[in-house]
C-alpha cells in the first residue's frame, strides 16, 4: 500500500512538473511574439514620427511639390533648384526671340502681387517650385500697335522717334509722299530704327472722292517718294481722313496693298490736352488695338499734346501688360 501510494505521488509530481514546464514554454513563446510585435510597432512609430530630409523635387511628381508647400520644408538642393529655375523663367524668350519675363513667370514662376494679370484675367495657382515653361507653352502678351500719321517733319517726328527709342518700342508710321520728299533723312531714320513705314497717300488728299485711276496715280506717286527717300515700298495704306470708296478699295487691292484703319482715336490732332489723350488711349486699349496718333500737322500745326502724352501712353500700356508692336506683326498674329 505504501509503495503504491509513493508511486502515485511520484507520478502526480511528474505530471505537475510537465504541466508547469509546458506553461512556462507557452508563456515564453507568447512573450517572444509580443516582443517582436512591439519592436515592429516601435519601428513603424519611429518612421512616422521621424521623417527623412526632403530631397530635390521631381518636376514630374506634383505630390512632392504639394508636400513642400504643406510642410514648409525644403532641402538646400531644392532651394538651389528653385532659384535656378526662376532665373531661367525670367529670361525665357518668346517665339520671336524677345524676352518675355512676365509671360514666363506667369506660367511657372513666383508671381508677385503687383505682377500684371494673365491675358483674359484668369488666375493661376502659385506653384511651390517655379517650372520653366517649354517653348511650345509660351503664352504671348496682349499686343497693341501705335501708329503715327502725316509725317515725317523736322520737328515732331524726331521727338516721337526719341521717345520710342527711349522705351525701346516700335511703331508704324503712315507717311505722306510730299513730306517724304521734304524730309528724307527723317524717313530714313524711321526705317533705320526698326519702325514700319506705310503709305498715307501722296498729298493727303481725300482719296475716297477720287476715281479708281486717280487713286492709283496718287498711290504710285507716294510709293516713288517713299522709295526714293528710304528705299522701301510700303505694303500698308491708310486713307487720309479715313475716307474710303469702292474705287479706292479697288486701287489699293490692285497696288498689292492692305488698307489699314484704326479703332482707338484720341483726336490728338485737334489740340486735345495731353492728359485727355493719354486717358482716352489707356481706357480703350484692348488686345489687337490700332491706336491713331500723329507726328506732323495738328491744329495750328501744334502736336505738343501728343509729345507730352506719349510717354504716359507707353508706360501705361506696358504697366497693363501690353506689348507694343507694328501693324504688320499685329495682323500676322491675328491672321
Amino acid at each position: 500500500m505504501r509503495a503504491g501510494r509513493a508511486r502515485s505521488e511520484v507520478r502526480g509530481g511528474t505530471d505537475r512538473g510537465l504541466a508547469l514546464a509546458a506553461f512556462v514554454l507557452l508563456n515564453g513563446i507568447v512573450g517572444l511574439l509580443c516582443l517582436y510585435a512591439a519592436g515592429a510597432g516601435a519601428d513603424l512609430f519611429l518612421r512616422m514620427m521621424i521623417r527623412p530630409p526632403v530631397e530635390a523635387v521631381d518636376e514630374g511628381d506634383p505630390e512632392s511639390g504639394a508636400d513642400i508647400a504643406a510642410d514648409g520644408e525644403a532641402s538646400t538642393e531644392s532651394a538651389a533648384m528653385e532659384s535656378a529655375v526662376v532665373e531661367t523663367a525670367v529670361i525665357t524668350p518668346g517665339p520671336d526671340g524677345s524676352g518675355q519675363a512676365e509671360a514666363a513667370l506667369a506660367y511657372g514662376g513666383m508671381r508677385t502681387a503687383d505682377a500684371p494679370p494673365l491675358p483674359g484675367g484668369e488666375a493661376r495657382a502659385e506653384p511651390a517650385v517655379a517650372i520653366s515653361p517649354p517653348e511650345s507653352a509660351w503664352t504671348p502678351r496682349e499686343r497693341v500697335a501705335l501708329t503715327f500719321d502725316d509725317g515725317p517733319d523736322g520737328k515732331y517726328t524726331p521727338m516721337v522717334l526719341d521717345i520710342l527709342a527711349e522705351y525701346g518700342v516700335t511703331a508704324t508710321f503712315f507717311v505722306v509722299g510730299v513730306q517724304a520728299e521734304r524730309y528724307p533723312d527723317v524717313l530714313a531714320r524711321i526705317r533705320d530704327e526698326g519702325h514700319e513705314i506705310g503709305s498715307h497717300g501722296y498729298a493727303h488728299a481725300d482719296m475716297g472722292r477720287m476715281s479708281a485711276a486717280g487713286a492709283a496715280e496718287d498711290l504710285l506717286l507716294a510709293d516713288e517718294a517713299i522709295r526714293n527717300a528710304a528705299g522701301v515700298v510700303p505694303t500698308l495704306f491708310r486713307p487720309p481722313y479715313g475716307s474710303v470708296s469702292d474705287d479706292l478699295k479697288s486701287a489699293v487691292s490692285d497696288a498689292g496693298k492692305t488698307l489699314v484703319r484704326w479703332n482707338v482715336d484720341p483726336r490728338d490732332w485737334d489740340g486735345t490736352p495731353a492728359e485727355s489723350i493719354a486717358s482716352h488711349v489707356l481706357e480703350r486699349a484692348r488686345d489687337g488695338a490700332v491706336i491713331l496718333l500723329h507726328s506732323f500737322g495738328g491744329k495750328n500745326s501744334d502736336l505738343s499734346g501728343t509729345i507730352e502724352a506719349l510717354p504716359a501712353i507707353i508706360e501705361g500700356l506696358l504697366a497693363r501688360g501690353f506689348e507694343l508692336t507694328t501693324v504688320s506683326e499685329l495682323e500676322r498674329d491675328g491672321g
